[in-house]
């Protein structure tokens, strides 16, 4: 048998996908990271793993659940103290937005750890399988995807995805608003700013309680009481692992020259807490032979099927020629896979590529966030089986490409 014997399993791979999704999904609900839901939906994809690679492995980790985000209230508190604060004295009103501005920029857009040590600690585990090669090994491939689900985003729920991004755009508009206004008002009166704002800073002032509403409204952007099925986002990507593994073994098919690694991490929702534990981990033990690594992301709108060039709203570069690779082999396959990037959130190959690993993403998410996202819609039903069959073409033929080499 083959790698075209292989690829011809597609239909019934995303088959295997969906029904799946729904197994885990109605039997292992609300999988939150380093939850028992979650747990027991790692212990269940590693069973189905140890069945078609070579060794399984998990390995624990600490994290701070709620650093991810956190900040989102410290910010608007603080914001909204500094609205008030800018009547009275520019100083004190400056340092309250700056307050609200640094935990929003290290934990909000650079998914830093700087200030874990800031919230209660919890931890969970990452899994990682191995099949090795038939022959010497002269490369190797790690697929990595995220066994965790999120809290739902209750305004993109209520009110769509553009109300969600507006929301936050004209919050953070907002705060830079106000923060201009603080520094006009200091310098106009000096020494601390102080004095009760009047004339054209009194009008500047009640201006900016345009904003405070948005500010309030973050409050609720997500709702702790809800976690969602996280179907596409992203058991999709975890099974898309498990079912080529898995088909490679119904076939007979081995690697001459290339070791496969399955790794799932957790805590991907809570700032990729999980995949930088396992880079902090092994990221000086795979330097023996060239290693690539593919992230897979929240399979859905067909549209939108990239291999990405940056991550982590866009801040951090992925691997071009690697991305080209896997763009090359989806063509081969009869799919249509784009160049792009994650300009909004992020995926674990940020982390990946941040300590050093030649990664890129492959993620099919309508950036303008579809009404599943991180929403009580993103359930099994809601999954796209064409597309799932088409990725699964495209990582056979990337991984029959890469051991041919």
């Amino acid at each position: 048998m083959s790698w075209k014997d292989v690829k011809n399993s597609a239909p019934e791979s995303a088959e295997f996908i969906v029904n799946e999704a729904k197994k885990i999904t109605a039997e292992m609900p609300a999988r939150l990271a380093g939850s028992e839901s979650e747990n027991a939906a790692r212990e269940y994809l590693a069973a189905q793993l140890a069945e078609c690679t070579d060794e399984v492995g998990k390995e624990e980790f600490s994290f701070a659940p709620d650093a991810a985000m956190g900040w989102i209230y410290i910010t608007v508190v603080c914001a909204i103290l500094a609205f008030v604060a800018y009547f009275f004295v520019s100083f004190v009103s400056v340092v309250l937005i700056i307050l609200a501005l640094v935990p929003f920029f290290v934990q909000g857009i650079f998914c830093s750890r700087a200030f874990d040590g800031m919230y209660k600690p919890a931890s969970s585990e990452n899994l990682t399988a191995v099949k090795k090669c038939a022959g010497v090994m002269k490369r190797r491939i790690i697929f990595v995807a995220h066994t965790d689900a999120s809290n739902e985003f209750a305004f993109h729920a209520k009110f769509g995805g553009k109300a969600f991004a507006a929301a936050m755009i004209i919050s953070v508009v907002g705060a830079f608003y106000l923060l201009a206004a603080d520094i006009a008002r200091w310098a106009y009166l000096g020494s601390m700013g102080a004095g009760l704002a009047a004339g054209d800073y009194l009008i500047v002032g009640l201006v900016g309680l345009v904003f405070v509403p948005f500010w309030f409204a973050c409050f609720f952007f997500v709702d702790k009481k809800k976690v969602v099925d996280g179907a596409n986002d992203n058991l999709s990507g975890c099974l898309e692992a498990v079912a080529l593994l898995k088909a490679m073994k119904d076939n007979g098919v081995q690697c001459e020259n290339t070791e496969i690694l399955v790794v799932l991490t957790s805590a991907e929702e809570c700032g990729l807490r999980g995949a930088k534990a396992w880079c902090d981990a092994h990221r000086e033990d795979f330097k023996d032979v060239p290693t690539d690594v593919l992230v897979l992301d929240t399979i859905r709108d067909e549209k939108h099927f990239k291999a990405g060039v940056r991550d982590l709203n866009g801040l951090v570069g992925l691997d071009a020629g690697l991305a080209d690779e896997f763009i090359a082999a989806a063509t081969e396959s009869g799919a249509d896979c784009l160049k792009g990037g994650v300009s909004f959130g992020a995926t674990d190959a940020a982390a990946f590529a941040e300590s050093g690993f030649r990664a890129t993403s492959v993620t099919a998410l309508d950036s303008s966030l579809p009404e599943y996202y991180h929403t009580q819609a993103d359930t099994a039903d809601n999954m796209n089986p064409e597309l799932l069959a088409k990725c699964f073409k495209a990582l056979a033929q990337f991984v029959e490409n890469a051991d041919g080499k």
